[in-house]
């Protein structure tokens, strides 16, 4: 992948064209200023590639462990079009849950025919791109602000007015979260690739701070914890870790529950208002929800957007939340473990706030699935030959 030309893309084939279209800017995902996410578009490319594969009777997928958490995705995707679709749901409004998934899906499929040096190059791509993408969503979020302050325009007070109306996101913490995901992502390449990647580090960082998130800390620092001394270990010492940080977490949250900020205070606002919903829901809303974003129903909550896991328990029901969860201890199982050095920090981030179209999420759980079963393959083919 020296030169993007016209003769680079012939020479490609459909899976690596596929890939192509589908990594490298999976970041680009404004769902502000634009109508559309720009990576959605190349999304719609790569699925062409796919029905053209399967057109040609190439399309083969052997691989069982991404036979397994292709089913897992595909049961997660179904109920959310399913459900949404009979609710009457606008498609605009959880198109995001659906085709960011399918990312990982869809990765998974074409890699199967490609190289490993193709997609490692690929990766190097990604998170490139990705960085120079979060680097001009800073600078614009900025500069629009101080327009918005000099026009006198800007409803917003201290940082604040820095927080909000940014190219990519409503606000920045969701910035924060796809920053974190990106961050915690390279230091896995780093250590999976034994590369050096300081200076891509370095620059993930300030943008961190630069999105002026208070919850950025809290995860940033669990996360680099995590990292530094388990990042070694497997599935279920994972899990273990994981339930240990949210009984930690929750008793944190009971202690501070007075701490005289609003924003923190509003995360208990969420939780005493679902509490009463579902005191009265029926049975349906219980189950299956109020519908994604924006529904009648859910504008009856004073914040709809902060605390991502209870909004989407509301939203989807607690079938949807079953699945999402489902769908991320597959990703932990499936990467025997590997997926926590990313999947930790950057739940923690979106409890403050968190979006529904993350196909750089299942662009980097789509790279530690393919890295995890080559390695694991590679030993076991290195076992064969030494018994043989």
């Amino acid at each position: 992948m020296k030169n993007l030309s016209l003769k680079y893309f012939k020479n490609l084939s459909l899976s690596e064209l596929g890939l192509v279209l589908l990594i490298p800017l999976a970041s680009l995902s404004s769902r502000t200023w634009l109508p559309v996410p720009p990576t959605l578009l190349l999304f719609l490319g790569a699925v062409l590639c796919l029905f053209a594969l399967y057109a040609s009777g190439k399309l083969k997928l052997e691989n069982r462990e991404s036979t397994k958490i292709i089913v897992v995705l595909g049961i997660f995707i179904l109920y959310i079009f399913s459900s949404q679709y009979f609710m009457g749901t606008v498609f605009f409004r959880y198109m995001g849950v659906v085709f960011a998934a399918l990312y990982l899906i869809l990765i998974l499929i074409f890699s199967e025919q490609t190289s490993a040096d193709f997609l490692k190059n690929l990766g190097r791509k990604f998170i490139r791109y990705s960085l120079i993408i979060l680097c001009f969503e800073a600078i614009l979020r900025f500069a629009y602000a101080y327009y918005l302050i000099i026009q006198g325009e800007n409803p917003e007070h201290g940082f604040y007015q820095f927080k909000f109306n940014g190219p990519m996101y409503v606000a920045s913490n969701m910035t924060a979260g796809h920053i974190i995901a990106l961050l915690f992502f390279m230091l896995w390449w780093g250590h999976s690739y034994k590369e050096s990647m300081k200076k891509e580090i370095c620059v993930a960082l300030i943008l961190i701070v630069l999105t002026l998130s208070r919850a950025s800390i809290p995860a940033v620092a669990i996360g680099l914890f995590y990292y530094f001394f388990f990042k070694n270990s497997d599935w279920k010492k994972s899990l273990l870790v994981l339930f240990s940080v949210g009984l930690f977490g929750i008793f944190a949250l009971w202690a501070l529950r007075y701490f005289p900020d609003y924003s923190f205070q509003t995360k208990f606002l969420i939780l005493n208002e679902a509490l009463y919903f579902y005191e009265t829901a029926s049975l349906r809303y219980i189950l299956f929800g109020l519908g994604l974003s924006e529904t009648e129903q859910m504008a009856r909550f004073t914040f709809s957007a902060h605390g991502y896991f209870p909004i989407f328990l509301m939203e989807t029901g607690m079938l949807g939340l079953l699945f999402l969860l489902t769908t991320f201890f597959f990703l932990i199982r499936f990467t025997n473990g590997a997926a926590m050095i990313v999947l930790l920090p950057y739940s923690i981030q979106i409890l403050s706030e968190g979006a529904t179209f993350i196909p750089y999420f299942y662009v980097i759980m789509a790279f530690m699935i393919v890295v995890d079963t080559r390695k694991i393959n590679a030993d076991n083919n290195q076992v064969n030959l030494s018994r043989s």
